[in-house]
């Protein structure tokens, strides 16, 4: 952000836009991936939502492994049962 931007108010509305658009979507299936259960515009939202940090939520949308033995989580939808792995 530049100097000038700096101290400026934001609106709540700018500031979703804004994080929407610097986050990574996250995508919350049931633990046999044919059930979509929640999406969040940012892996910080999810970690709110999970009560968990956002790196975690990385780390599990990225490795695969069901998080809290409950929930399959992904950066992209998942549109068939075989896209439950990440993307290489």
């Amino acid at each position: 952000m530049s100097l000038a931007k700096k101290g400026i108010a934001k609106s709540e509305e700018t500031r979703a836009k804004m994080s929407v658009a610097q986050g990574t979507a996250i995508y919350v299936y049931s633990s046999d991936g044919t059930t979509f259960i929640n999406s969040f515009p940012s892996a910080r939202n999810a970690a709110k939502f999970f009560n968990s940090c956002h790196s975690t939520i990385k780390r599990y949308a990225l490795n695969g492994k069901l998080f809290q033995g409950k929930w399959i989580i992904s950066t992209s939808l998942i549109t068939s049962i075989g896209d439950c792995s990440p993307e290489s």
